[in-house]
């Protein structure tokens, strides 16, 4: 990265650390100004407050949000001692690692904070095993006996980490040798309920990793769950459904999986058993497909995998992996998108933005961004344009992987 989107991406993680910034109200806000590091500037020389963009709902920004995001401006190195004080490491849109899967929300989280592998939130097979808090004995040992057949299939387990199917399908991945990630609703200083911090220690060591949208102080409140729930359907090839009643939150899961275009499968149970109700209203009501045996399911799923292999992410290969430089890729631009990449390797922003900055028509910029989109060389969040790929090289900057997080156990629990 060049210095210039080094300190935008510190910019995100500032302007993400506010309360009341969510990710609707984040996109709002870098899609009025142009980039996180205009909205700071903007709320330090008061303009933001003169003329406040509209959060998600629709509304003008409330005094207590535009005062937190003055606090935050005031102070931007801030938020990176409280992510340095809970061990995690921190993923945007602007580094390689940031999941390519996330690419299918229409707002994407602008930040994930996460323990153990950033590799195991983007690997090849991903599938979300979710379900009840409070299953059956049997729809625990279904949702192990799934966990260990994607094991098998060289698949890496997405769950939330709450109890029941969850644990259930968590644990039987770890004892099989596998990986799983885990989506918190809230920050990583309370990972979850406290039966589960030896889980959470487990899954860090075994090649997996505990993430979350939310900073690390930030308490879940109710509807921090269903946001969390689009985020496990995200990461996931498809979504399976274990055991789960009539008011389940794994039905929201479910529902999130259906919008993003991904497979969903539900074990059907019992007509009348009151602890698949709601397992049985997907079946009769939604597209998805009944679980009929492992041997289908794993027929089903290397059908998924193998078509999913066929269109990779645009995202382009992980950082630090082989492949051709920067200066080979803009080589093989024509000169319009030449000029285009350049600039959004270090100045990220609108279309109007880019506009103003190549002084492109801009017919000639959008024909641009999208050929460059197609390449894999740059990433749209929002009404923002993004590099991505080797884009994200061309300042020379080193790669900002290294060893796996683990959680501070001894400090925080």
């Amino acid at each position: 990265m060049s210095e210039s989107l080094d300190g935008e991406r510190e910019a995100w993680l500032a302007l993400a650390s506010v309360p009341g910034v969510g990710e609707h109200t984040f996109q709002r806000l870098v899609e009025a100004r142009g980039s996180a590091t205009r909205v700071l500037e903007a709320s330090r020389d008061g303009s933001l407050r003169r003329t406040p963009p509209m959060d998600a709902s629709g509304r003008r920004l409330r005094s207590e949000v535009l005062a937190a995001i003055e606090a935050v401006a005031a102070r931007p190195g801030s938020s990176r001692v409280i992510i340095e004080a809970h061990g995690v490491w921190v993923l945007t849109p602007l580094d390689r690692e940031y999941p390519a899967r996330f690419d299918v929300l229409p707002a994407p989280p602008p930040v994930i904070y996460g323990w153990g592998e950033r590799a195991a939130l983007d690997r090849a097979r991903a599938v979300a095993v979710v379900g009840t808090r409070r299953p059956t004995p049997a729809g625990r040992l279904l949702a192990a006996r799934l966990a260990r057949r994607l094991v098998d299939l060289q698949a890496t387990v997405i769950s939330g980490l709450a109890f029941g199917i969850d644990g259930a399908a968590h644990s039987a991945t770890v004892e099989a040798g596998g990986q799983t990630v885990a989506v918190i609703a809230g920050g990583h200083a309370e990972p979850g309920p406290r039966a589960h911090r030896g889980l959470v220690a487990s899954i860090v060591q075994s090649g997996g990793a505990v993430i979350s949208e939310v900073p690390p102080p930030v308490t879940p409140e109710k509807g921090s769950f269903p946001r969390r729930n689009r985020l496990i359907a995200a990461l996931a090839d498809a979504t399976i459904v274990v055991e789960a009643p009539a008011r389940s939150g794994a039905l929201n899961t479910a529902h999130h999986a259906l919008e993003q275009g991904r497979p969903l499968f539900v074990a059907p149970g019992r007509p009348g058993d009151p602890s698949v109700a709601g397992c049985l209203r997907l079946i009769r009501e939604t597209p998805a497909r009944p679980l009929v045996g492992d041997s289908e399911l794993v027929e089903d799923l290397v059908r998924i995998f193998a078509a999913r292999a066929e269109t990779p992410p645009d995202a382009g290969p992980a950082r630090g992996a082989s492949g051709p430089t920067v200066d080979l890729v803009l080589a093989e631009l024509g000169p319009v998108e030449r000029i285009v990449a350049t600039t959004i390797a270090t100045q990220p922003g609108t279309l109007d933005d880019l506009v103003v900055s190549t002084g492109l028509a801009p017919g000639t910029l959008a024909g641009a961004v999208s050929l460059l989109h197609l390449r894999g060389l740059v990433r749209l969040h929002g009404a923002s344009v993004l590099p991505a790929g080797v884009l994200l090289d061309a300042g020379g900057a080193s790669a900002r992987s290294g060893p796996p997080r683990l959680p501070p156990s001894g400090r925080l629990w």
